[in-house]
């Protein structure tokens, strides 16, 4: 595995923990101030933070649990990179059965000053 595939295959761990965990705060650090998810399907745009922390809140409150990201393909360009991959997650319905969906993934990076990489893109369907 390369060196920016082991560091977004981190970041990746971190996010799932993160979200598994419900620690929306850890979640909303891993973005870029002015960071940008487009959710599917046809959501419309989440910028910022602030903003990003309270999606991610509703998608716990809504009973999202089990999310995880899989990294299929990382290139790193100086201080940008990407990841294509895989996530998915799972609910349980109103009869307590278990539903799963997942999709495709593209997340674009930024490297911040410290070396650190934050998301600063994140696009799924």
């Amino acid at each position: 595995m390369s060196d920016i595939q082991t560091q977004l295959s981190n970041v990746n761990e971190a996010f799932d923990s993160a979200f598994n965990g419900q620690q929306i705060d850890k979640i909303a650090a891993l973005y870029a101030d002015n960071a940008t998810v487009l959710p599917a399907p046809a959501g419309s745009p989440v910028k910022g933070t602030a903003a990003i922390e309270q999606f991610f809140s509703g998608l716990i409150t809504a009973g999202v649990i089990d999310h995880h990201l899989e990294l299929v393909e990382a290139v790193e360009d100086s201080h940008l990179a990407y990841q294509t991959g895989r996530w998915s997650g799972a609910m349980m319905d109103a009869e307590g059965a278990r539903q799963t969906f997942g999709g495709n993934v593209q997340l674009i990076y930024r490297k911040q000053n410290d070396g650190a990489w934050k998301v600063v893109s994140h696009i799924w369907n």
